[in-house]
């Protein structure tokens, strides 16, 4: 396979036309076409950013040569269009991309939840339409449909989800050790890499709010109590 044949695959895997990855990289659609039918070769710079829009290494897309793991092409925070470091803005939703990344979570199946009332517990959280599930049910789905879904395991069943919401989901089910909370500052982490970024709660480090107050209560009878002593 040709550098024209390779950037031809990666950009059609990142589901763009060659318009569109023209506009990312400043350049018309006829510069891409004559890179993709060999009539002209980009520039190295135009290389490196293709590189990392299409989530490949250079030593793919310039030698054909397969690397262990290639980095995930930059997506928007909010709606996932793929987007590039000349972007300033999401061309799909306008989000900012300068801001920081919002903190996310995603809820991910570990193991084959078999209760069935877990079962209809999933199908009440996809029917109330309030999370987008990250798999496919058909249009009139039924307990049958999330049963096999959740014998089907480890997979992502939420993303995008608030920690609120991650641990709302999670208490809703009767088998919750199953599940297990994952940051997901991406909205698109591969699962594996998920799984070892479990949630962890923060106990080693100061109280919460009703232990300060107890422990401040605790300290002001401790103060009385010698006064009166003296």
């Amino acid at each position: 396979m040709e550098l024209k044949e390779r950037i031809a695959l990666a950009r059609k895997q990142a589901g763009l036309s060659q318009e569109q990855l023209g506009e990312k990289l400043g350049v018309s659609r006829q510069a891409v076409s004559k890179w993709e039918s060999g009539q002209n070769n980009p520039d190295v710079a135009y290389l490196a950013e293709m590189c990392r829009l299409f989530g490949v290494s250079s030593d793919w897309l310039l030698l054909g040569k397969e690397t262990e793991q290639a980095s995930a092409p930059a997506r928007c925070p909010d709606c996932q269009t793929i987007v590039t470091g000349l972007d300033n803005f999401c061309p799909n939703c306008g989000c900012s991309l300068k801001a920081p990344p919002k903190e996310q979570y995603a809820l991910v199946l570990k193991t084959g939840i078999y209760s069935p009332n877990d079962d209809t517990t999933l199908c009440q959280i996809c029917s109330e339409g309030i999370y987008k599930p990250s798999f496919h049910l058909p249009e009139n789905y039924s307990e049958n449909d999330t049963h096999r879904i959740l014998n089907n395991a480890p997979r992502v069943l939420f993303r995008g989800l608030t920690l609120d919401q991650a641990l709302a989901i999670q208490g809703r089910f009767l088998q919750s050790s199953y599940l297990q909370i994952c940051s997901d500052p991406t909205g698109n982490t591969p699962l594996p890499r998920l799984m070892d970024c479990p949630y962890k709660p923060d106990t080693e480090h100061g109280m919460s709010f009703s232990a300060t107050v107890a422990a401040v209560i605790l300290g002001v009878m401790c103060a009385i109590l010698i006064l009166s002593f003296l």
